[in-house]
């Protein structure tokens, strides 16, 4: 009877032992880092070497990035849309450090703890389009103004904008603040396309480029303008930029225009 009793213990803690299912160990991320270069309208990577105490593959590990006035990891400002593993920098970063942050996750849902990099190298304007922000008064004529920074030289550029026509309506009255022969179109009725061509090298550093007139109407509030693109009917993309194209155009940036 004992000897039949040991072995019906035995077979239970066997049977108990052989049920339960190993321990999940987190998994962690070391050597955190950020790629790129640290210049508005180019993207940065957060890079990092996965592991796994039980060798399971990486599953959809979590992203974030921060920006911070300092370079020792401190007042950090998340920024909520930048969940991928890729950032593109914009005017808002300028003078800023990035922050990578990944929480590793492996193939079955285990999350491992939050590691953030060091600081990138500090953020410098690159090429960009700029919509200068502007109060206007209801049911007048007003106008906003387009800019441009660090664009070197170039001959001809053009604008695609979108606004809101439960605020604004344009007239098509387009100045160009930099000379050059204008063209001006309206594909709809919340976009305006503007080309200038001739403009023999302008060297544009911080330049106002254009003068875009529009009507306002009776709602006051705060309205957004920003760079847009459209398709023509012959299938042509058109779409902010200049010649000779520059790469990293960062078109970013958007216009508020508050109405009184």
């Amino acid at each position: 009877m004992r000897k039949l009793a040991y072995i019906t213990v035995t077979l239970i803690l066997l049977i108990a032992l052989t049920a339960c299912p190993p321990i999940n160990k987190k998994p962690s991320a070391s050597d955190v880092r950020i790629t790129g270069d640290t210049v508005t309208g180019q993207k940065v990577k957060g890079e990092y070497t996965f592991l796994d105490p039980e060798q399971e593959p990486e599953g959809a590990s979590e992203y974030k990035w921060y920006r911070s006035d300092k370079a020792d990891g401190t007042g950090l400002e998340s920024i909520p849309s930048a969940t991928k593993h890729e950032y593109l920098l914009t005017s808002q970063d300028v003078g800023k450090f990035m922050y990578f942050e990944v929480i590793p996750v492996d193939i079955k849902g285990k999350a491992g703890d939050p590691v953030k990099s060091a600081a990138s190298t500090i953020v410098v304007a690159g090429p960009s389009f700029e919509i200068i922000d502007t109060t206007l008064n209801r049911n007048s004529l007003g106008s906003f103004v387009v800019k441009a920074n660090n664009l070197g030289e170039i001959n001809a550029f053009e604008v695609v904008l979108e606004f809101d026509t439960e605020y604004l309506t344009c007239p098509g009255i387009v100045q160009s603040l930099v000379g050059g022969l204008m063209i001006v179109k309206q594909p709809s009725e919340s976009v305006i396309h503007v080309a200038v061509a001739g403009l023999k090298d302008l060297d544009v550093q911080n330049t106002e480029l254009l003068r875009v007139f529009v009507n306002v109407l009776d709602k006051a509030g705060n309205t957004e303008i920003l760079f847009s693109e459209y398709v023509s009917e012959g299938n042509v993309k058109f779409s902010t930029g200049v010649i000779p194209v520059i790469s990293g155009l960062d078109l970013s940036d958007t216009g508020i225009i508050t109405i009184q």
